[in-house]
C-alpha cells in the first residue's frame, strides 16, 4: 500500500516537473521570437490590410544623394503611407525633434539617428516623382521598447495595422492610385 502511495507520489513530481519545463521552453521561445521577429512580420501586417491598399515593397527612389531603398509603400484611398522599418532592440529613447535617439539594449547603449527624419527624406524622394499626394509617415520598430515622446507616427509593430486604418477620409480617387502604383512598380 505504501508502494503504491509512493509510485503515486513520484508519478505526481515528475509530471508537475514536465510541465513546469514545458512552460519554461515555451516562454523562452515566446521571448525569442519577440526579440527576433520574422523579417518579413511588417510585411504580412500590411499584407493583411485589407483589397483598398496596395503594397509596394522594396521602392527604389532618386534622392539628393544618391537613391534611397525604401521597404514598404502602402498606396490606398487614404493616402500614401511611406514605412520606415527599424530593426534596432531594446529600449529606445528620445523625442519626436531630437536629432538622435538613444538605444540601450541590456549593458550596451548607442546613438540612431532620428528615424523620423530619414522617412522624412523618403517622402520628399517620393513627392519628386509622384507629385504632391496625401503621404502619411509611419516607422516601426518590432524589436523595441519605446521610450520617449515620439509622436503619434512612430510605433510597435503590433500598433501598425491600426495605426494605418485609423485614416478613413478618401483623399486619393482610383486613378491617382493607379497613376501612383504604376510609377512605384517600375
Amino acid at each position: 500500500m505504501i508502494e503504491n502511495y509512493l509510485t503515486a507520489y513520484w508519478i505526481k513530481i515528475f509530471a508537475s516537473l514536465a510541465v513546469f519545463i514545458a512552460l519554461i521552453v515555451m516562454f523562452i521561445r515566446q521571448s525569442r521570437d519577440q526579440a527576433n521577429p520574422d523579417p518579413q512580420a511588417v510585411a504580412n501586417v500590411l499584407n493583411q490590410l485589407g483589397p483598398d491598399y496596395a503594397v509596394v515593397s522594396n521602392v527604389v527612389v532618386p534622392g539628393e544623394r544618391g537613391m534611397f531603398a525604401l521597404g514598404n509603400v502602402v498606396v490606398s484611398p487614404y493616402g500614401v503611407f511611406v514605412i520606415t522599418v527599424k530593426q534596432d532592440a531594446g529600449k529606445i529613447f528620445g523625442r519626436e525633434g531630437d536629432g538622435e535617439w538613444e538605444v540601450k539594449s541590456g549593458r550596451n547603449s548607442n546613438l540612431i539617428r532620428n528615424p523620423l527624419w530619414e522617412n522624412r527624406k523618403h517622402v520628399n524622394a517620393l513627392e519628386k516623382i509622384i507629385g504632391s499626394v496625401p503621404f502619411n509617415s509611419i516607422v516601426v520598430f518590432p524589436r523595441a521598447i519605446l521610450k520617449g515622446a515620439f509622436g503619434s507616427n512612430v510605433v510597435r509593430l503590433g500598433e501598425l495595422r491600426k495605426k494605418i486604418a485609423q485614416n478613413k477620409t478618401s483623399r486619393l480617387s482610383l486613378d491617382k492610385r493607379d497613376e501612383i502604383l504604376k510609377v512605384l512598380q517600375k
